[in-house]
Parts: structure tokens; C-alpha cells; sequence
């Protein structure tokens, strides 16, 4: 299921992507915030519906923890220890989804501090996600105004004409067009460190893109790509029959079908994967606060963790920062969207019961998480390398280990240590 979800977004997932980006103009970390951020957190939306319409559970203080910290600090030590090329991140788009991060698990503490939830906080929600869209939507001129009002006292704002004049309209790589970004090299703040070669452009570069991409079904001549190659064919069958590849010619303009195809089977297979991930923590007799700080946590965020990995791995640091914490700021509209249809059309008689135990500790863990990835960028100078990898990495492990012992009851007052299960 790690292979099944590594391919749908490799091949299917991120090439959509980047056509949609291209189409509507959207700067790589816009694209992060919105399309990636709703196509791979596709299995936490359906996990929320089935909680509130099927299962009737509650969402307990391990899931949101778990999840948050996971997305925040565990993807982006993934990103920085799996991936050789050093990106350089901007202020701007990962101030911009910090702030609407803290905003957003701000209310959603409030809705919940009660253990209820009304159909008009939910509504509430729902706006609050609406007005971070709209933000995104004029996210180049509100951009642009921030510059120039806080430039000359941060140094992470300043442009330089170098940055700007080498930025380029259009840049090709081995499959395709990459983005687009005219608007973003006006601004140039964004500057694309990536492993395509700008000189790339020759004819002979030229033919092989109009050939469009190699076949699923050619044979690697490596080892170990062709024993992972056989050992997912049934996957890579399943996916050719039945989602257009928008990377060849004949399928470009189907590439919305695309997008919503591989959500739907980053949705199916992650839900394989958290089912399997389950019976393996009741076999090893884990217990299930532990479970969904950790495995849970990282399986239902897997979607995330390889989508952000591979763009990484191009060169693309704000996509992938703009991925992990637009991820989570959707993750709250996964809770509030069937909170609010349950309350406002199907059950209008009460609200919904929650369990809000551990409020206080959740509240300061994700406000603590959330200022410490930014604190860290910026002492790393606005890169993306293994050296913040391995320091998200500790602090995530160091989270873990203190969320567990307050979940088991053995440092703090948390009453959920102290039942028999």
C-alpha cells in the first residue's frame, strides 16, 4: 500500500497537479495550500464522514495531536532527510499558512471546549476556511503589499534584482511544462533552486517531450526498480485502466478527471493501509492512544508525506511547506463540513457530542509546533535540508514521547490514563 500510494501520486497525482497550476496560474505554494493540500488529505475527509455518519465516534485528543504534530514537524523531516536537493523556502506563503493554521485550531478549540458542537460554529468553521481561500485567491497582491510595508525590517522579504531577472517564464522537464509562474517572478521572492536546467530547451529536448513519457510497462533495467516493478504491476494495471494519464497527448485536456481519480485512489489505498496499520497495533497489543499518535497518525497522513517528499525531491520547498500545513488548515474542514450537515439538515434536534479531553495540552502542543517550524526556517536561513530535517525529527520524537506518557496518565492529570482499557 506504500508502493500503491508512491505510484498514484507520482505518476498520476502530481503530473495533474502541475496542469491545473498551469492553467489557472497559481504559484507552486498556492497549488500546495489548495489542490495538493484537498487531494491528499482525500482519506482524512472520508475517515471524518464515516465517524459522524457511520461509526458515531467522537474525534479524541490522539487523532487531532497526533495528526497535526505528525503533519507538521514529521513530514517536514521527511522532506528534508529523503530529499538531496536543497530548496530555498519564502516568507511569505509559510507565514501566510502558519497564521491560518493558528487561527483555525484556535476555533475549532473553542467549538469543542464545551464537548458540543452547534451548526452555527460549524458554519463558522466553514467561513473561516472560505476566507483563507479568498486570501489565497488575492494572495499576489496582498503579498506585494506586505513587502513593501515590512520589507526594510525583515530581511527574509528583501529583493534583490538578481533573484528577479533570473527567474524564468517557462522551464521544461524530462515529461513536461513546469508551472508557470509570470506573476510570482515579478514579486521575487520566490526563487526555484530546482534540478531542471534552464539550457534543457534544444531540439532534441524538444522531440522527447512531444514523445511524451515512457510506458508503464517498460521494464527498468535496475535490480531493484525491477523487482518493485513486478511486485507492483497488479497496482500499475489497475491504475492505467482506469486513470487517464494526463502526462501523454491524448489525455492532457482530461486532466480534472485525473486529479479526482487519483484523490479517490489515494483515498481507497490509504484506507487499506490505516485498516492494516490497525490490526497490526491490536496484534502487537499497542494500545490505541499510542496508536493514533504514531502509526494511525502517519498512516493517514501517508498521502501527504509522499506527495510532499516528491516535490521536494524537485526542487519545489514552498510547494511542499505550503502542502504540509494547508493540509492540516483542510484537515479542519474535513471535521467542520459533516459536523455541519449532520446539525443543520440530518439531526437538527441537538448537537454533536464530542470528547474534548486533553484540550489544554492540544492547544499549546499545536500553537508550540506551529511557531516552532517557523522559528526553525528561519534560523536555517530559509532552506529546506537535512540539517532542519534531522532537527524536525527530534523535536517530533520529543512530542511523541510527551503526548504518550500525558495519554497513559503518567505525567500530568489527564483521567483518560486511568481506565481499565
Amino acid at each position: 500500500m506504500f508502493l500503491a500510494v508512491s505510484i498514484v501520486c507520482d505518476d498520476y497525482f502530481l503530473p495533474s497537479l502541475e496542469i491545473i497550476s498551469d492553467s489557472l496560474g497559481l504559484s507552486q505554494d498556492v497549488a500546495g495550500a489548495t489542490f495538493m493540500a484537498a487531494g491528499s488529505s482525500a482519506p482524512e475527509l472520508v475517515t471524518a464522514f464515516l465517524g459522524v455518519f457511520v461509526t458515531k465516534g467522537d474525534i479524541g485528543v490522539s487523532t487531532i495531536l497526533g495528526s497535526a504534530i505528525y503533519n507538521l514537524l514529521g513530514i517536514c523531516a521527511a522532506c528534508g532527510l529523503l530529499s538531496s536537493v536543497v530548496s530555498r523556502l519564502s516568507c511569505w506563503p509559510l507565514f501566510r499558512d502558519c497564521f491560518a493554521y493558528t487561527i483555525s485550531a484556535g476555533a475549532v478549540l473553542g467549538m469543542i471546549i464545551d464537548n458540543k458542537v452547534y451548526w452555527y460554529e460549524c458554519a463558522s468553521l466553514l467561513l473561516i476556511y472560505g476566507v483563507y481561500i479568498l486570501v489565497l485567491c488575492f494572495d499576489i497582491k496582498i503579498n506585494r503589499y506586505i513587502m513593501k510595508q515590512f520589507s526594510p525590517c525583515c530581511n527574509c522579504l528583501e529583493v534583490t534584482g538578481d533573484e528577479a531577472e533570473h527567474q524564468p517564464l517557462i522551464g521544461w522537464k524530462e515529461t513536461g511544462p513546469l508551472i508557470r509562474r509570470h506573476s510570482r517572478a515579478d514579486s521575487g521572492i520566490f526563487q526555484d533552486e530546482s534540478d531542471y536546467s534552464h539550457l534543457s530547451m534544444s531540439l532534441h529536448g524538444l522531440d522527447t517531450i512531444s514523445e511524451g513519457p515512457p510506458s508503464v510497462f517498460t521494464v527498468p533495467e535496475a535490480d531493484l526498480k525491477r523487482i518493485l516493478w513486478v511486485l507492483s504491476l497488479p497496482i500499475i494495471l489497475l491504475l492505467y485502466l482506469t486513470t487517464p494519464d494526463c502526462r501523454r497527448q491524448f489525455w492532457k485536456n482530461w486532466f480534472m478527471l485525473t486529479f479526482l481519480m487519483a484523490a479517490l485512489w489515494i483515498a481507497a489505498f490509504t484506507y487499506v493501509l490505516v485498516w492494516m496499520v490497525t490490526i497490526v497495533g491490536e496484534t502487537l497489543k499497542i494500545p490505541e492512544t499510542v496508536m493514533g499518535l504514531t502509526l494511525l497518525a502517519a498512516g493517514t497522513s501517508m498521502p501527504d508525506t509522499v506527495a510532499s517528499v516528491l516535490v521536494a525531491r524537485k526542487g519545489r520547498g514552498d510547494m511542499a511547506m505550503s502542502n504540509i500545513v494547508g493540509s492540516n488548515v483542510f484537515d479542519l474542514l474535513c471535521l467542520g463540513l459533516p459536523w455541519f450537515i449532520k446539525t443543520a439538515f440530518v439531526d437538527t434536534s441537538g448537537p454533536v457530542e464530542v470528547n474534548s479531553s486533553g484540550l489544554t495540552y492540544t492547544a499549546i502542543s499545536l500553537i508550540c509546533s506551529v511557531a516552532f517550524i517557523f522559528l526553525a526556517v528561519h534560523l536555517n536561513g530559509w532552506k529546506l535540508n537535512r540539517k532542519l530535517g534531522a532537527v524536525c525529527l527530534v523535536m517530533y520524537l520529543g512530542f511523541v514521547v510527551l503526548s504518550i506518557l500525558y495519554e497513559l496518565g503518567i505525567i500530568g492529570n489527564n483521567p483518560l490514563g486511568l481506565c481499565g482499557n
